[in-house]
């Protein structure tokens, strides 16, 4: 890739989308976010997103789309099926049946990729984040949802259908039973994600508390909020010990919104973890927070994508 050569990354979510543009180096060269137009057809949608980018292009170097410095770009959304390119089913989006590959190429005049935001993230954190050194490592992202990014012997793991690795709707046992968003129960999701958290929260002390207030009272000492994380700490760790004996990873690391809990949260759910997991792989795993932006993994993921996906041939 040459040193004037750039990439966008997008990340097509429910509620908003957001763009990156990058340059060789993991730079990010701009930024924005913009509320998720649904009342579009998705080609429309596609062919508005690529003129806000032609926009960005021309006000940052001049360029307009379909110009050779202009490596492709990497597409985050749900449901996002890698090797046929489609989105079947989108709730959150309300698309079904959506080629979007073929949209993004035509209207963006370059190469194009399309992931769910967790194998985004992963892809990003191995080139440009706390995932460099490893070959093996999960990405685990845990936000409105749980998502999960695996990469195995230094490649993007996606399983026969491009639906693998999909960690968060591990089954875990527990005492109070929860229906996951997609309809199972005692996901692994059903917990972990911020409103299975901020559930918890709840029926522990019967208060409503933000993840950011669980953290600062959880550094302060509070006893509650001591007692709130150890039960998160051990429900994580229930889901991380059964990946860890399928995977065999360097490391999990912890991105999304709920990783501004911080260091002393991993720590605990390392404590939790090596007392749970199979003997041979006890103190021999880390937990580590994401490097990446935590609000911007996917875009960053997107554009490391595309750019390992066209270099890669």
């Amino acid at each position: 890739m040459k040193i004037d050569q750039v990439a966008f990354g997008i990340d097509i979510g429910g509620t908003n989308t957001k763009i990156g543009l990058f340059d060789y180096a993991g730079n990010l060269l701009h930024y924005s976010t913009h509320q998720t137009n649904k009342a579009l057809m998705p080609d429309k949608f596609i062919q508005e997103l690529a003129k806000e980018c032609e926009q960005i292009l021309s006000s940052k170097m001049q360029l307009q789309l379909g110009d050779s410095r202009i490596v492709g770009v990497g597409v985050g959304a749900p449901m996002a099926n890698f090797f046929t390119g489609m989105v079947e089913n989108a709730p959150n989006l309300g698309w079904k049946n959506v080629p979007l590959k073929k949209f993004l190429s035509e209207s963006f005049k370059t190469n194009a990729v399309i992931e769910n935001d967790a194998n985004l993230a992963a892809v990003g954190e191995k080139r440009w984040g706390a995932g460099k050194t490893f070959t093996d490592f999960v990405l685990v992202t845990l936000g409105t949802g749980v998502g999960t990014g695996l990469i195995l012997d230094g490649k993007l793991y996606r399983g026969h259908n491009a639906l693998g690795a999909e960690g968060g709707h591990i089954i875990i046992p527990h005492t109070k039973k929860r229906v996951c968003s997609c309809g199972g129960m005692n996901h692994l999701e059903s917990y972990l994600s911020a409103q299975g958290i901020k559930q918890t929260i709840f029926e522990s002390i019967n208060e409503h508390w933000t993840i950011e207030q669980l953290g600062s009272e959880f550094r302060s000492q509070n006893p509650l909020a001591q007692n709130i994380i150890q039960s998160i700490a051990v429900e994580l760790a229930t889901g991380l010990a059964s990946m860890a004996v399928l995977f065999g990873p360097q490391a999990f690391i912890i991105g999304g919104g709920v990783s501004k809990l911080g260091e002393n949260f991993n720590m605990t759910v390392l404590e939790k973890f090596n007392e749970l997991v199979h003997f041979s792989l006890k103190n021999k795993v880390k937990i580590l927070t994401a490097n990446l932006s935590k609000d911007k993994g996917a875009v960053y993921g997107g554009a490391a994508h595309i750019i390992d996906e066209v270099f890669r041939s």
